[in-house]
Parts: C-alpha cells; structure tokens; sequence
C-alpha cells in the first residue's frame, strides 16, 4: 500500500475530478455536500449523492467541497473514513486536538491520563473499560447499553444511546475534565448546572457542541444568533432524497427560532443536484456556474 503522505496526495487529486454536487452557503465562500466519490484499488467506498454512516449511527457527508471567495476549490473527507480505507489505526489526542493515524512514536512525555480515544469497535468486551455517570446519564433520557456486547463499546470506552437514539461516550457526560479549555469556557457561559438551559416551553436549547459533555443533543441548536431544530430541518431534506430532476424543487426550506421556540424566519438552502448522465467537464462547469444540474 502507498504511504499515508502519497495516498492522501492522489486522494485529493482524484476529489477534484469526480463530481455530485449539493451546495449550502457557509459565512464565506460556498460549502458542497457529497460531490465525490472515492474508490481504493478499484472498489467503491465512497459514493457520491451519498451519505455515509457515522460511529455513532448518524448519517453525515461522504465529502465536503468548499469553495473559496476566489473559486479555488479544497475537498475534505471525513478522518474516520481516510483510516478506513488506508487500514491503519485511528485515535485521536484530546489534550492536543489530535487524531492518531497509525501507530504513534514513543513520546517523551505520555498524553494526559483519558485524552486518546479509540474509534474502533473491539472484537471483545475490554478490560476495565471507561465509563460515565450512568446515574447522570439516566436521568437525561439516556439509555445504558449491554455491559457484555463488544458493539457498546468503541476501543475501551463504553457507549450509550441517548435521548435522541444517537450513539455517544459516557465518560464525558458531566465530567469537566474530559473538556479543552474553550469548551470549558462555553460550558460556562451557556450551561447551567451542567445541563442546557430551558425555555417557557420546557424545551432545551444551547450549543450542538457541547452534545457529549451534556448527554444529549439541544432541542434548539444554537446557530449564530438564532436557532434550529436540527430533526425538523433533516426532516425537510430528507424529503427531496431520491427526487429526479424534473420532481425536484430545488431546495427545501426550514424555521430558524429565538430561544423560547418562537418562529423568527424561514432558512431555504438548496438541494444537492442532479448531476445524473452528466460527463466530468460538464459537472465542472455547472458547479463553476453554481448550477444544480
């Protein structure tokens, strides 16, 4: 196999050329979802048009494109899909904010105690494995996975499923030193004991970022000054999955709140493209022209 330096180098070059197209604008330049596919010694692993499915069970982007205000163009894969197809190990360093790809040098001096995560499902049940305060957990809506079943673990860490159905750590739940010190300070200043804040209406609200160390997704999502209800604008997109050309609208539309849950705007982002039949060179120029198809 190619080393990891030489294979990232073709990888990236061959994301330039390959083409499905869905566009969302970002605060600058222009962000794609999916625009390519991506095969390793002939096989498909990635397919554009497609998500992929995430450790903890979600569906994300296969790939990101992002164009800058300049129209130069960098394309993105998801890391655990990279140590996926190269079969190497993949960690990942949150003292640093590093991911491990492979296996690590001797360091001099040892990672703090818990900071490298293991994404890997294990073949076994771990020894002595990681775990949360399941009592915490519990009382957020969280669900206790089976101790005795390798699927509720990743590496040595112990899984749980929480309110949402989302597959999460439960060692970071409520535990402030699993944080980095700007997390800390979001904590801080957005949580209130520990938890996310509610609103009038009894629903919850505050920042997707801090999901792990809460246990659970916020109703309200921060984005910005407003916010969204992340399963209601999922719910929107998913309705154009699988739409032709001519079936399509071309975009979907979703509310934007303040924080009692109170309807401040729509949102309309555009779908992802029909690209179907279509040769490399003309994808190119309808992405060059921002055009859906």
């Amino acid at each position: 196999m190619k080393n990891l330096k030489s294979f990232l180098s073709g990888v990236f070059a061959a994301l330039a050329l390959t083409a499905c197209l869905g566009t969302a604008l970002a605060a600058s330049g222009q962000v794609s979802y999916n625009f390519v596919s991506v095969s390793m010694d002939g096989q498909r692993r990635i397919t554009a048009g497609q998500d992929i499915t995430a450790a903890n069970g979600q569906k994300v982007p296969g790939s990101i494109l992002y164009t800058d205000p300049a129209g130069g163009k960098t394309n993105y894969l998801p890391i655990r899909a990279v140590s996926e197809l190269l079969g190497v190990e993949i960690g990942y360093d949150s003292a640093t904010k590093t991911v491990l790809l492979g296996k690590q040098p001797i360091q001099a001096a040892p990672p703090e105690e818990g900071s490298v995560i293991d994404l890997r499902t294990p073949a076994a049940v771990p020894e002595n494995p990681r775990r949360g305060d399941e009592a915490l957990i519990k009382s957020r809506g969280g669900v206790i996975l089976p101790d005795d079943d390798p699927q509720s673990y990743r590496g040595d860490a112990k899984m749980f499923r929480d309110r949402n159905g989302t597959l999460r750590f439960e060692y970071p739940v409520g535990n402030l030193s699993a944080l980095n010190s700007q997390d800390k300070a979001l904590a801080e200043k957005y949580l209130v004991n520990g938890d996310y804040p509610k609103n009038e209406k009894g629903e919850s609200y505050g920042l997707g970022q801090l999901a792990d160390y809460v246990g659970y997704e916020p109703d309200l999502a921060k984005m910005g000054d407003e916010y969204v209800r992340m399963a209601e604008r999922q719910a929107e997109f998913d309705k154009l999955r699988g739409l032709s050309k001519e079936d399509c609208p071309h975009a979907y539309t979703y509310h934007l709140y303040d924080q009692e849950g109170e309807v401040i705007r729509e949102q309309t982002d555009p779908c992802q493209g029909h690209y179907e039949g279509m040769s490399m060179e003309e994808v190119m120029q309808a992405v060059e022209e921002g055009r859906l198809w």
